[in-house]
């Protein structure tokens, strides 16, 4: 199968959609399948296996767009859609991972929202995400990456708690660290990203004296993360706005965290029964699983047998063959 992917971010940009592009397209070409990405984007990174087009022309989008069997979009953008005017009849498959066609007052987003209904297949990367988009769509969650995340440390795990991801306000790190304050012993919280709001989060961490417990560790690379996961305790969740899914939970789940999260969209959908839910934005009800998380009162109440069985629904491999199989299928 001829595979064409147009997506306005992907490698060497980071974040949910980038990874979960960059392992669908590796898993499909492992699995025999001819693979070109579009991507409108800087380019300051190669990758040697994978045939990427940053900022192709004209006549260089209609040539691919001709070559492919299917015409893959990971969330619509207006940017990759008139080439569907050479041939509508083309497969044409667009997968949606976070709420923003849900902005009723956005003319783009209700315009995408219309285009979507007359893709060959749209697929939702959780049923939050499905049942906000008011179209047919298949529900995929996303995958993680199996081979780099793992538990590497049986040993006992000096850091209580880590946050992982972008120093943004949709991803509530200011709530934990808000939520940091009376704990009742010494604690270590180590906060791995960057983002506009890292000096507003610093200067919190100053004004609760809190400097001494709070660790900022920068942007670090998979691997690196890895190594992080590996020494903490519990990974903590405490996004602000709705998720379309949580990459990063089952990143920390397969690294041995527990997991305490928010309820909001598709985050709760990938904790599942494996993490404790709080309200978003609650800093009371996430101070108090902190502490419970000090005092050890919440300690898994599943099996490693069960945490294993349910990460393997999320594999590299599972996932991209499902995407296969709705392409192979759409008409």
């Amino acid at each position: 199968m001829k595979i064409l992917i147009f997506s306005t971010v992907f490698y060497p940009m980071r974040g949910g959609i980038e990874n979960l592009t960059l392992n669908l397209t590796k898993e499909f070409i492992d699995k025999g399948h001819e693979v070109k990405v579009i991507a409108y984007q800087k380019q300051t990174g190669v990758l040697k296996d994978i045939d990427v087009y940053y900022t192709p022309g004209f006549l260089e989008v209609v040539k691919m767009f001709l070559w492919c069997d299917v015409y893959y979009m990971p969330n619509i953008s207006l940017k990759g859609v008139w080439p569907l005017i050479l041939n509508p009849k083309k497969r044409w498959v667009v997968s949606q991972n976070d709420f923003s066609l849900t902005n009723k007052t956005s003319f783009l987003s209700i315009l995408k929202l219309l285009m979507i209904k007359f893709s060959s297949k749209n697929i939702a990367v959780s049923k939050s995400i499905a049942n906000s988009l008011r179209t047919s769509s298949e529900v995929i969650y996303n995958c993680y990456d199996d081979t780099v995340f793992k538990q590497e440390n049986l040993a006992e795990r000096p850091n209580d708690f880590v946050f992982v991801g972008r120093l943004v306000s949709q991803k509530g790190c200011d709530t934990l660290i808000k939520a940091c304050r009376n704990l009742p012993q010494p604690f270590k919280l180590t906060i791995v990203g960057d983002g506009p709001e890292m000096d507003y989060l610093k200067a919190l961490v100053t004004q609760f004296e809190l400097t001494n417990q709070i660790t900022f560790a920068g942007t670090k690379s998979s691997t690196e993360i890895v190594e992080i996961l590996n020494q903490c305790k519990t990974l903590v969740i405490p996004s602000n706005g709705r998720e379309g899914f949580g990459i990063v939970a089952l990143e920390g789940l397969a690294c041995g965290c527990r997991v305490i999260a928010t309820n909001s969209g598709g985050l709760a959908e990938a904790v599942g029964d494996f993490g404790r839910l709080f309200e978003s934005g609650n800093v009371q009800q996430l101070n108090m699983l902190l502490k419970e998380a000090l005092l050890n009162k919440n300690q898994p109440d599943y099996t490693e047998e069960e945490l294993a069985e349910y990460l393997s629904n999320y594999n590299k491999q599972v996932v991209a063959q499902k995407y296969l199989t709705i392409f192979d299928k759409a008409a």
